[in-house]
């Protein structure tokens, strides 16, 4: 996801770190029972068996960025400043549905042959979510070979039950580090930005127009142009970055 972004910020002198959450791409599997704040703890003890020196700036994307305000909430003296890009405050309703959300099983052969196509069926309709008027080109079929990898390395493990169980909206207000809101016209949380503004009101903030930055790949400069300002201390006061 962030693969274009971090070469970017490391023109611009930041050295960064991706790292899968247990579960997620390479990482290994969670075990069943898991919350928001196991995958907190999770990325405290990488970030020390690594040797980062600390404290860093994170960043977190939707059920990222609620992992990322358990790390400054569980574990302050490693973080500095907090970067959430789409905060998901769900609605009781959004909730039940992620809530019933679990395993799903692997596609058996069917009659029909759909199984042949799930997984890029899957992937597809997801851009589609995350990209109104996301078509399918030779251009854009680039996007999806590596979250197909993704997908199918989850082992059609659905990490939504984790977020149905989390309250971003009772946590989000303790967090005492200097905080940047990103948001984008498009995406999927962009209606949770104004609330999550009111709820950290000395945030500073940046709402992006149009898509999200992170799906365009000539606007890798653009986002960690932002993330930067940030980080440098000129945009850590409320407002617009």
């Amino acid at each position: 996801m962030y693969s274009r972004v971090m070469p970017a910020l490391a023109e611009r002198g930041y050295e960064t770190l991706a790292l899968d959450l247990l579960g997620y791409g390479r990482s290994d599997p969670r075990p069943t029972s898991w919350s928001m704040g196991d995958w907190a703890d999770s990325v405290a003890a990488a970030l020390q068996a690594v040797g980062v020196r600390t404290p860093v700036s994170v960043l977190g994307g939707h059920s990222g960025a609620c992992v990322a305000v358990e790390l400054a909430l569980r574990h302050p003296v490693l973080i500095d400043r907090v970067m959430l890009d789409g905060c998901p405050l769900l609605t009781p309703e959004l909730a039940a549905t992620f809530a019933a959300m679990g395993r799903s099983s692997r596609p058996a052969p069917l009659a029909d042959g759909s199984h042949e196509s799930l997984v890029f069926r899957t992937v597809r309709t997801t851009f589609e979510h995350y990209l109104p008027g996301f078509k399918v080109t030779p251009q854009t079929i680039e996007f999806l070979w590596p979250a197909m990898i993704d997908y199918l390395e989850t082992d059609f493990v659905s990490s939504a039950p984790i977020s149905a169980a989390y309250n971003l909206a009772n946590t989000l207000p303790a967090v005492r580090h200097p905080v940047l809101l990103l948001g984008a016209r498009t995406d999927t949380l962009a209606a949770h930005f104004a609330r999550a503004g009111e709820l950290l009101p000395a945030a500073a903030q940046h709402f992006f127009p149009g898509d999200h930055p992170l799906h365009e790949p000539s606007r890798a400069a653009e986002y960690a142009a932002v993330l930067a300002n940030f980080l440098d201390g000129t945009s850590s006061q409320a407002g617009t970055v």
